[in-house]
């Protein structure tokens, strides 16, 4: 601070006996030593953060060769350096104060958003993409029945728009659902959204053997693994715990043309002027045309 002439102070704001450098800042400052401390990233070989800001961030920013078994966890890295900044900057300019759980879990949450958008809307081939479209919804097996889920969001539209579509083992249409929501933090969410309301509406229905099918690969991963995500375990503790109602149940993933129905009641939501829920038992005009 004292550098860009904004203060004549240049001391760090938590520890004032100490002169606030980056380094400082992000590593050697008692809050930044305890916010590493508790994050998952392994602690600097020596124990102790160098007086080098180059040699502690070379350290942190390439644990994927130094540890290669630390996997993708290396990732937060960016994230949590972010966050320590701001978290001073929130500090000093705006008196908010947060401890280092708080930071460690945002930054965490900040790490997750950004897997999922990658994983969720990274870059596909054009083979690929029309591979995808090219394939076709299949039916379940024999006394199952197939529900598949959607959502639609888009980063300027203040709403997002789910959907899903219960079928049986011949392809006749049983139930459909269709819902506009305030937009959700980011299109996992509104995935996780749109399939919490189908498990919870088939729940009610007495179905007894049931397929889930969602194109959102993250998503269908989560529900078949023990995995912990924070800022979605509710959402995903409240399917877990209807699933109970069910004799089997299922959770698959599907490219996107295999569920180009749900998708197209997802995209019709949006527009929906309020947020109320509606089931469908007839085929609305509006999709007749796509299950054709």
């Amino acid at each position: 601070m004292a550098y860009r002439h904004l203060s004549r102070e240049a001391s760090c704001v938590r520890c004032p006996d100490s002169r606030e450098t980056v380094n400082h800042l992000l590593f050697k400052c008692s809050f930044a030593r305890l916010v590493w401390a508790i994050s998952p990233i392994p602690a600097y070989p020596e124990g102790e953060w160098t007086d080098s800001l180059y040699a502690n961030l070379y350290w942190v920013l390439n644990l994927e060769v130094e540890i290669p078994k630390l996997g993708k966890i290396g990732n937060l890295v960016p994230w949590l350096l972010w966050r320590l900044w701001k978290s001073r900057n929130e500090l000093m300019f705006k008196g908010k104060e947060y401890d280092a759980p708080e930071v460690l879990r945002r930054a965490m949450e900040d790490f997750e958003e950004w897997s999922t958008r990658r994983e969720l809307e990274g870059k596909a081939s054009g083979p690929q993409v029309e591979r995808n479209l090219s394939v076709q919804w299949k039916p379940p097996p024999y006394q199952w029945v197939k529900c598949n889920t959607d959502a639609t969001w888009q980063l300027e539209n203040p709403r997002c728009g789910i959907g899903w579509i219960l079928r049986n083992e011949s392809g006749g249409v049983l139930w459909m659902g269709a819902r506009a929501l305030p937009r959700t933090k980011n299109v996992l969410e509104a995935e996780l959204e749109a399939l919490r309301w189908a498990v919870l509406t088939m729940s009610r229905f007495n179905y007894k053997r049931i397929i889930f099918e969602s194109d959102a690969q993250a998503l269908v991963n989560l529900l078949n693994s023990d995995d912990f995500w924070p800022t979605l375990q509710p959402a995903l503790e409240d399917i877990q715990q209807l699933l109970h109602h069910f004799e089997e149940v299922k959770f698959e993933f599907t490219p996107r043309g295999g569920k180009k129905v749900a998708d197209r009641i997802a995209r019709e939501s949006i527009s929906f002027s309020n947020y109320d829920p509606k089931l469908f038992s007839i085929v609305p005009q509006w999709l007749r045309s796509t299950l054709i």
